[in-house]
C-alpha cells in the first residue's frame, strides 16, 4: 500500500493537471485532468493503541478520448507498484468528456495535520 506521500509523487509524475479535494476553475476545462478526494478512514490500531489511518480516494481522470494515453501511464505506474485498480468509464454528455474513476488506499497519519 502506498503512502500519501507516494501517491502524490505518482499522480504528479502523470504531468497532468491534478487537483485534491475540488479541481481548480482555470483547470475545470482542461483534459485530461485528475481529481481526487478522500471518501473513508479505517484505523489501524495494534495492541489498543492507533498507529495509522488507510484512507480510501476515489480518483477521477477526465479526457476527451476513454484510452487517453496519461490514464494508460497512470494505469501502468500503478502496475509498477502492484497495485491493480478496476477503472471504471463514463461519458459525460453534456460536457462531451470521458470520466474514468477508480479508489486506491493509502497510509496516511491523518493526525499529524492536527
Amino acid at each position: 500500500m502506498l503512502s500519501k506521500l507516494d501517491f502524490e509523487k505518482l499522480i504528479q509524475s502523470i504531468r497532468i493537471p491534478y487537483a485534491e479535494g475540488i479541481q481548480h476553475m482555470e483547470d475545470n476545462d482542461k483534459n485530461p485532468r485528475i481529481v481526487y478526494f478522500e471518501t473513508t478512514w479505517e484505523t489501524i490500531s495494534a495492541s489498543g493503541c492507533e498507529y495509522d489511518t488507510k484512507v480510501t480516494y476515489q480518483v477521477s481522470f477526465f479526457s476527451s478520448k476513454p484510452r487517453d494515453n496519461a490514464l494508460l501511464n497512470l494505469r501502468k505506474e500503478l502496475s509498477k507498484k502492484d497495485i491493480k485498480p478496476v477503472i471504471y468509464h463514463e461519458y459525460l454528455k453534456p460536457k462531451r468528456t470521458w470520466h474514468s474513476f477508480f479508489t486506491i488506499e493509502v497510509l496516511e497519519n491523518i493526525h499529524e495535520l492536527l
